[in-house]
């Protein structure tokens, strides 16, 4: 900063004072701008990424719901393991399932020999993303005739 000391034109003797940056700190204030920056970009980037996957997360629970209850309204004992697309609006979605008997060591209960199964449903896009459900389907209990 620098201090002048000039005439007036009434004559006065006046102070003045002119206001002005140094190389120096106009150089530290574009340091810390290009930080913050970066800082800002690298935040922005990280939440887009976890937008994507928070996207394709959702997706894929809402289309894992529609085929398990879709598989609840098949036959018990037509479950078997298949794969297929999803459409319309989800064409870049797959799913695939499989099922397998439990026996009654495997589910650890007692007379449910062949009334279990375990399905796992994977749905996929783009052979990059996976969304796994596993769940057990229970044959349908038919009441004792008397």
């Amino acid at each position: 900063m620098m201090s002048v000391f000039c005439w007036s034109n009434s004559r006065r003797f006046v102070w003045q004072q002119n206001a002005a940056f140094t190389l120096l700190e106009v150089m530290v204030a574009v340091a810390i701008i290009a930080l913050s920056f970066t800082a800002l970009l690298s935040a922005q980037s990280q939440s887009l990424s976890i937008a994507t996957i928070s996207r394709f997360e959702s997706a894929a629970a809402l289309l894992a719901r529609q085929k398990l209850a879709e598989l609840e309204l098949d036959d018990f004992d037509s479950l078997g393991s298949s794969s297929g697309d999803f459409e319309d609006d989800f064409a870049a979605y797959h799913w695939q399932t499989e099922v397998t008997d439990l026996t009654e060591d495997e589910s650890g209960i007692k007379g449910s020999g062949g009334m279990l199964k375990q399905v796992e449903l994977t749905i996929r896009r783009d052979q990059k993303e996976n969304f796994i459900v596993r769940t057990l389907v229970m044959a349908k209990i038919k009441p004792a005739e008397e």
